[in-house]
């Protein structure tokens, strides 16, 4: 299936989904106001219906749309669901050895259902948040160090 978008000067246009998602976020950042329902009209073969979309859905909507246009992979998913460690790991983005050892160390909590062991998706989320700020602190001071030796002017 090829998408089209409709351009004012030359008709039907082929475009790509990220153009579309591009074009579609700054429609849909116009038209919408801080903490309100969206209205849209929407266009079937045979019928037209006006649908809303609840506030909170609409920003993450816009959000989305912005990470398609810039060429970036999403995947959506309940904020308090349960992770296996595969699933944890993949997020984080190490191995599954190496995430049993940072459960077992106690640098993300878990618990276990049986005798498999299971993560909340916010406390990986916890984690990610911190490794990057322990990234970004010791980036500043290796920036630093570097500066007062003046390896860089």
């Amino acid at each position: 299936m090829t998408a089209t978008l409709l351009d004012s000067s030359s008709g039907l246009v082929p475009v790509n989904e990220s153009t579309i998602a591009h074009e579609s976020s700054i429609a849909l950042a116009r038209h919408i106001q801080k903490g309100e329902d969206l209205k849209i009209r929407v266009e079937g073969d045979q019928e037209e219906e006006v649908i809303v979309i609840p506030a909170a859905i609409v920003t993450l909507l816009l959000g989305m749309l912005r990470m398609k246009a810039n060429g970036l992979s999403m995947a959506l998913a309940p904020i308090h669901s349960e992770l296996t460690t595969s699933q944890a790991a993949e997020i984080i983005g190490v191995s599954r050895p190496h995430l049993i050892k940072l459960l077992e160390t106690g640098e993300i909590p878990h618990h276990k259902v049986g005798s498999h062991r299971r993560i909340q998706r916010e406390d990986v989320m916890t984690y990610m948040q911190q490794r990057r700020r322990r990234r970004a602190a010791i980036l500043d001071e290796l920036t630093a160090e570097s500066q007062e030796l003046g390896l860089y002017d």
